[in-house]
């Protein structure tokens, strides 16, 4: 869909989106996971990345790169949200097609995680819109996406995120306008050395996935972000 027809679809201007801070979007977060069980899978998830980086070296963030740093990431945090939660029905797919309710968009999806409700029913919880950058073409298809997915459900606020790996955005979508998370940075270099810093300043990411998983999967907030 050319980037003008989006922005008709979509009823703005991209580019006036403005930053605010993660916190904001998730003021009212509510999780069953305690503060320090998550704290333990920040530890899990900052030693993930710190493995990768070890066994890759700094990566150069091509898209191969980027899809490898996306499951080091979120993948220590599903399994603990599944263990901690006993919600086994959350499944993480590949290349997931997901259609809008009057067909004018829709594509298949890199990083879908799902609630797979029944045989014939599942939910949405997140989509990770894994390019080399967030702007432009990632942006619009994300915003695409985070429509699309409340269509679907026909209510609530949906969540979204889309990531070079390196940086994560979160974003939102109530029915009425899009809220954007300020950048938080995942992966830096020398982060082997500085688990304290790591932890201090972007660690945030893991509260950014557990509250989605938390909120997503339901009629009243589906968590969702961006498509390939």
């Amino acid at each position: 869909m050319p980037f003008e027809e989006a922005e008709e679809r979509l009823g703005l201007r991209i580019k006036n989106i403005k930053g605010v801070a993660p916190e904001i979007i998730m003021a009212n977060a509510q999780y069953s996971v305690a503060a320090d069980a998550r704290k333990e899978t920040k530890e899990r998830v900052y030693r993930h990345i710190v493995e990768y980086l070890q066994i890759g070296g700094y990566p150069t963030f091509e898209e191969n790169d980027v899809h490898d740093l996306v499951l080091y990431i979120i993948g220590p945090v599903l399994f603990d949200f599944i263990s901690m939660t006993g919600r086994d029905s959350i499944q993480l797919s590949r290349e997931k097609e997901i259609i809008s309710v009057d067909a004018q968009t829709g594509g298949n999806e890199e990083f879908v995680v799902v609630d797979e409700i029944s045989v014939r029913e599942e939910q949405v919880v997140f989509i990770v819109e894994a390019k080399r950058t967030c702007v432009g073409q990632a942006m619009k298809q994300i915003l695409l996406s985070l429509k699309d997915a409340r269509d679907n459900i026909g209510g609530g606020v949906v969540y979204g995120f889309v990531t070079t790996g390196q940086i994560w955005q979160m974003l939102s979508y109530d029915g009425a306008s899009f809220q954007m998370a300020s950048e938080i940075m995942a992966v830096f270099n020398g982060m082997d050395g500085n688990k304290e810093g790591w932890m201090k300043n972007c660690s945030i990411i893991v509260d950014c996935l557990f509250f989605a998983l938390e909120n997503g999967g339901m009629k009243n907030v589906v968590v969702g972000a961006g498509k390939k």
